[in-house]
């Protein structure tokens, strides 16, 4: 290599390279010369960095692995681990400006390969990690990682060599025997690979598709992580999945019922703190997961609100994302809350409230109005409108002082337009603010409101922004003309305005919200018909389905509607959902009979064992769903005098 770079570029004509790389070739040169190796590497590394995104970065990385037949042992685990650690990044996408970098590390492994035999450990090791990191999974790197394994009998190269075969090849049968392993880390790297997506197929499959030896899989991640301790795993070779091990560990078991039961039995009740934290998190991540979990384990999230304080805070925050499924462990979180020092000094009141809040307790309803204006205010589930005559005026104080932080006003006029007429004290608050930056938000909630709105202060400003332009000394607008139309009409009853500026909103192709507002106007909006049916195959799923709502609420067609709507409940597929999914359901259900051809998805929504999401996204997914199965093929009635009641007194 001479002073210009013997590679496919040289130096002096690589572009972007940046001024002082001329010593890279002589640092290079170092690596292999003796008495320079350590200053060498430890310069080019600096130099180097994290950037991978430059010419200089790929060009360098091609010289380092020509360079590895030639580099003495300690220079091998140091190329390699600064290898394994950059491949990680390199090689996630071939789309970016990484691109040069990508295409080096997904065609370095034939130079790598040889070193999966090497006689020094921290090599072995090494060249597993970087075959993991690059992603390789040519069937011969595979299989000399699997050969290797086999005769391996340093345990960080095995551990590394298991990570690697787990990763790439997911060879949950090859992997088993290592679950009994008697150095634990060993065993925790073959559990790993052996629920690695393992459950996937169980959403659907029945109760026999379980493998029992999951239970070893669960028993394997109890032995290494108490092995482990408090501490992060080894950074080598585990980097970058030893970063709270606890958590991953959990939620890879989830999918797999027997894994997490042995898991959450192996480390409930342990004398140490840490694996009784870990049942917590287990137990969750199940929870989570699976809405037929195995008896005990919200008693086992419930009891850990009993124990120690790191055990307890993550009981509350598995509580706080539990939705009305943790309703049963409502009274023991608030004596948690209460023993800690109450709720408004408490460490873990504000996820104590949003677990309460989730669970649609009452008691949360006085908490919420005193920690008021807190970042974490928006919680996980709406506010119950019952608790209207407890929050209204701590609402109506925040808004009359100005809302305090921006966030905090949003949160309060998205609540009232949920609460809508048991609202209806907010109102000169909400006309207050139809002045103010917040002005829409307010309108929209005067809107839901509705009628019990209909002061002659309100309905005069709202008319007053119905035609308002932005100009000097005024807040724009921002096309709020359409909200203030429709809140104008819902408040008075007067559907010109609203036909009006809404209407020409259609025809200029506007989507949200003014296709909510032509759905809410119904047939009364049918001189716009014709401008709503194009935005059925607009960009923009929110619009299209704004536009199927619309077109079936002003028409009663219900074919194109539905035509639009089933495409976008694809990501159910995938067991996900979005606020865009949920919103299809309902549609669909208020569609009726005509929406069948949704049944199936619909069926399979309600039926399954797995969960879409979180606890409160799928619990009300799952109510939406059979609100709308019932809606479009209800049940059959009884004759009456048939049935099972018919002999009963």
């Amino acid at each position: 290599m001479d002073v210009r770079g013997a590679g496919p570029v040289a130096w002096h004509v690589l572009e972007g390279v940046p001024a002082g790389s001329e010593e890279t070739p002589g640092l290079l040169r170092g690596l292999v010369a003796p008495g320079h190796r350590q200053k060498s590497w430890l310069r080019l590394e600096h130099r180097l960095g994290w950037d991978r995104d430059t010419p200089l970065f790929a060009h360098t990385v091609t010289h380092l692995l020509a360079l590895l037949p030639q580099l003495d042992d300690r220079r091998l685990v140091q190329v390699l681990d600064f290898l394994a650690r950059r491949g990680h990044g390199a090689c996630r996408s071939p789309v970016g400006v990484h691109r040069e970098a990508y295409e080096v590390f997904t065609r370095a492994w034939p130079q790598v390969l040889p070193l999966v035999g090497h006689r020094a450990p921290g090599v072995r090791t090494g060249a597993a990690w970087v075959l993991r990191s690059i992603r390789c999974t040519d069937p011969s790197a595979l299989d000399a990682l699997r050969q290797r394994a086999a005769v391996e009998d340093d345990p960080s190269a095995l551990v590394s060599q298991l990570l690697a075969v787990g990763m790439l090849a997911q060879d949950r049968e090859w992997l088993l025997p290592w679950l009994e392993h008697t150095h634990p880390l060993v065993a925790l790297a073959a559990a790993r690979g052996v629920l690695a997506r393992g459950g996937a197929h169980q959403a659907t499959a029945g109760p026999a598709a379980v493998d029992p030896a999951d239970g070893a899989a669960g028993r394997a991640v109890a032995r290494g992580l108490a092995a482990a301790g408090k501490q992060r795993l080894p950074d080598v070779p585990w980097w970058p999945l030893g970063y709270e091990p606890d958590k991953r560990f959990a939620t890879r078991s989830a999918p797999h019922p027997h894994a997490s039961t042995a898991l959450v039995e192996a480390t409930a009740g342990h004398v140490r703190v840490e694996l009784r934290r870990v049942a917590v998190l287990a137990a969750g991540a199940r929870l989570r997961y699976s809405r037929d979990p195995a008896p005990g384990l919200w008693e086992t999230v419930a009891g850990g609100l009993d124990d120690e304080r790191e055990v307890a805070s993550a009981s509350v925050e598995v509580l706080a994302n539990g939705g009305t499924a943790g309703a049963p462990c409502a009274d023991r979180l608030v004596r948690h809350v209460e023993r800690s020092g109450g709720a408004a000094v408490a460490d873990d009141a504000d996820l104590a409230l949003r677990a309460l809040v989730g669970m649609a307790d009452d008691r949360a309803a006085d908490w919420y109005a005193a920690r008021l204006g807190r970042l974490w205010l928006n919680t996980p589930a709406p506010l119950p409108a019952r608790w209207a005559p407890r929050l209204l005026p701590a609402f109506r104080r925040t808004l009359a002082d100005g809302g305090g932080r921006p966030d905090t006003t949003a949160r309060i006029l998205h609540t009232l337009a949920l609460w809508g007429p048991a609202a209806a004290p907010a109102v000169p608050d909400l006309v207050a603010l139809l002045h103010t930056p917040a002005a829409r938000a307010a309108t929209e909630a005067l809107g839901a409101i509705g009628p019990a709105a209909a002061t002659r202060k309100a309905v005069k400003r709202l008319g007053a922004l119905v035609t308002a332009e932005p100009g000097p000394g005024r807040h724009p607008w921002h096309g709020g003309a359409q909200t203030a139309a429709w809140a104008y009409w819902r408040l008075t009853g007067d559907p010109e305005p609203a036909l009006r500026v809404c209407g020409a909103a259609a025809r200029a192709g506007l989507g949200q919200p003014v296709l909510r507002h032509l759905a809410d106007l119904g047939p009364q909006a049918a001189p716009y018909a014709d401008a709503v049916r194009p935005l059925l195959t607009c960009p923009g799923a929110w619009s299209r389905v704004g536009a199927a709502e619309a077109w079936w609420r002003i028409t009663g067609d219900a074919a194109p509607a539905v035509a639009a709507l089933l495409p976008q409940l694809a990501p159910l597929a995938q067991h996900t959902t979005t606020p865009l999914v949920l919103r299809t359901v309902q549609i669909l259900g208020a569609v009726g009979s005509p929406a069948a051809a949704a049944l199936p998805v619909l069926h399979e929504v309600t039926s399954s064992s797995r969960r879409y999401g979180s606890i409160p996204v799928d619990e009300e997914l799952h109510r939406a769903a059979r609100q709308a199965l019932t809606a479009i093929a209800p049940p059959p009635t009884q004759a009456r005098g048939t049935g099972p009641e018919t002999d009963l007194p």
